[in-house]
Order: structure tokens, then C-alpha cells, then sequence
């Protein structure tokens, strides 16, 4: 059989596979095995064996799969429903290993290094509008979108899934200090995950401030990130106490949106919720520079008091 690794095709078989495997002595298994003729091997040590493919970036899932597909028994894939045409033993599922998450990330790393994404997903949109099945599967083989690339990413994802609400919290929580007065006191639990519930209204409620906190990173086409922000800003100005409003923001693009667009204010809101669409002081004409001034709105670039955001 033929499979893609990195963008590099490989032939293997399982003929090849025993020829090469059976010879050397198995490593100590960790998590996952692939077992030829009754021993049990960890899966990326026998694969490396029986391809030659020493220095290649790959994890232990995709390995188990070729293996699979070969017809050797394996242990079970995180996450993956076995079929069965495949020869998978049945164990409890078990959870991707630190090995298969520094890998992931490397494979990844490589691939981004290589790649500048979006020229390079415009490219292949390009290759790809009428193509035919035998030319999908051709292209599908040299375009470094094979099957380890999609699992690393699925690791990566697992791993870092909850990077937001980490930034989020770090960033309230190094900030605070900070910016509060000596007779400040924080009023209400901090909405320090990203989004908030609705017994939070804000990100941060003190006796002195309410807050939002925005941390995105712009990059010039923000359609959506403008959206987020002035409709927080707009939620902002329905606080009813005269306390600062303040928006923290990251860079120069978000802090230039709130301060000089012209873009209309009540377009701007017509994806969001209707309580902010009918917020007190908004009229059809102004636009989104007009009513962040008008409701007293403090737009705050985080960069000051934390470089290390961008």
C-alpha cells in the first residue's frame, strides 16, 4: 500500500513490515503497540523500522492506522470509533500522550514554518475548483494536507483548546493590581474565562469600574472582531451607575475602530443581541467613533502595562 507522510509518498507492506520489524527488539511499551506475529512493539519505533523514515515528523495515531490498514492488530486510537475492518483490539480508550503532543506539535511547526497559510490555502482553492476524482487523489498526494497533518492538528487542538480562557484569566489577573485605586475593591466575581454568563454581565465589576476585556490579535481584516468589540462596548454603556467604563484592548487597529470609524454603529450591531440594539443614545446615523465618545467609553491598549501581548 501507498501512503502520504509529510508530503512524501511511501510504499510499505506487510511482507516488508516483518522483514524488517521481527529482526530488531521491541522497545518498552508505554501506551500504544502494534503487535506482528505475536510481540508487541511501541508503534512509532516499529514504524521507523519498517520505513526507513528516521528523522520524519509523525505521531503514534498515524502510525497505528498504516499499521491497521496492513492488517496488524494495535492498540486503540483516542477518539476513533474502530471499524471493523480493522484488526483493533478492543481496551479502554486512552489519552494522547505527552510523546504524541510534542510530536504533534512538531509536525505542525514544520508544516507552518513551510507553509504561509493563507496564500497558500488560496493556492490550492485554486488548484481545486473543477477538478476531476483521479486529479483530486494526484494533488491530494503533494500538497502536505495528508491524514498525520489533520492528527497532529486534533492533538495540538486537544491540548491548547482552552489557550483563550488561559490568556483571558492570566491577563485580568496580572492586570488587576494594576489598575485598581487604593479604596477599589472588586464587587463581583471576575468573569475570567473568555465569554461571559449571565450572572456576570462584565468581565470585571468594581466600586469604582466596569470592564471588558478583548484580546484578540487584529490583523486587518476584523469583521467579526469589530462586531465583538463595539457590541461589549455598546453593552458597557447600559451600565446605569456612574462608574468608568473601560474596554482593554490589544494594539493600535482595535483602539483606532472605537476611536475614528465611520462605520455605522447600528449595521455594526445587527448580528447582535437585542438588548444592545436598543440601547439608550443610539440613533441610525452614528457611527461606532460617535457613540464610543458619547457613552463616556475608556479604550485602553493593554499593551502598556503587558508588552508580551500582540
Amino acid at each position: 500500500m501507498n501512503f502520504i507522510l509529510n508530503g512524501r509518498i511511501v510504499e510499505l507492506d506487510a511482507a516488508t513490515v516483518r522483514a524488517r520489524v521481527l529482526p530488531s527488539l521491541p522497545d518498552p511499551i508505554r501506551t500504544h503497540w502494534v503487535e506482528i506475529d505475536g510481540r508487541r512493539w511501541p508503534p512509532k519505533q516499529a514504524f521507523r523500522v519498517a520505513t526507513g523514515l528516521i528523522d520524519e515528523p509523525f505521531i503514534s495515531h498515524f502510525a497505528l492506522r498504516v499499521f491497521q490498514r496492513l492488517g496488524f492488530a494495535t492498540s486503540s486510537i483516542p477518539g476513533e470509533i474502530p471499524q471493523s475492518a480493522k484488526p483493533v483490539v478492543s481496551s479502554p480508550t486512552t489519552p494522547h500522550t505527552d510523546e504524541d503532543a510534542l510530536e504533534a506539535f512538531r509536525r505542525l511547526d514544520l508544516f507552518l514554518a513551510s507553509n504561509v497559510l493563507t496564500p497558500t490555502l488560496a493556492a490550492l482553492e485554486a488548484k481545486l475548483n473543477g477538478i476531476s476524482k483521479a486529479a483530486a487523489a494526484d494533488l491530494g498526494q503533494t500538497t502536505g494536507f495528508d491524514e498525520d497533518l489533520v492528527d497532529a492538528a486534533l492533538v495540538v487542538r486537544e491540548r491548547v483548546g482552552m489557550l483563550d480562557t488561559l490568556i483571558h484569566a492570566g491577563v485580568i489577573t496580572q492586570v488587576l493590581p494594576m489598575i485598581l485605586e487604593d479604596d477599589e475593591v472588586v464587587t463581583k466575581r471576575p468573569s475570567l474565562g473568555a465569554g461571559n454568563d449571565p450572572g456576570r454581565v462584565f468581565d470585571l465589576e468594581t466600586t469604582h469600574r466596569v470592564a471588558e476585556f478583548k484580546l484578540s490579535s487584529w490583523k486587518g481584516h476584523d469583521g467579526a472582531r469589530q462586531r465583538a468589540l463595539f457590541a461589549d462596548v455598546v453593552g458597557l454603556s447600559l451600565d446605569e451607575t456612574d462608574r468608568r467604563r473601560q474596554v482593554f484592548v490589544v494594539g493600535a487597529l482595535p483602539v483606532a475602530f472605537l476611536t475614528t470609524s465611520k462605520r455605522n454603529a447600528v449595521k455594526t450591531l445587527s448580528k447582535g443581541p437585542l438588548r444592545i440594539r436598543d440601547a439608550p443614545g443610539l440613533t441610525e446615523t452614528m457611527t461606532v467613533s460617535e457613540f464610543t465618545a458619547a457613552a463616556n467609553i475608556e479604550v485602553i491598549d493593554l499593551r502598556a502595562m503587558m508588552p508580551c501581548l500582540r
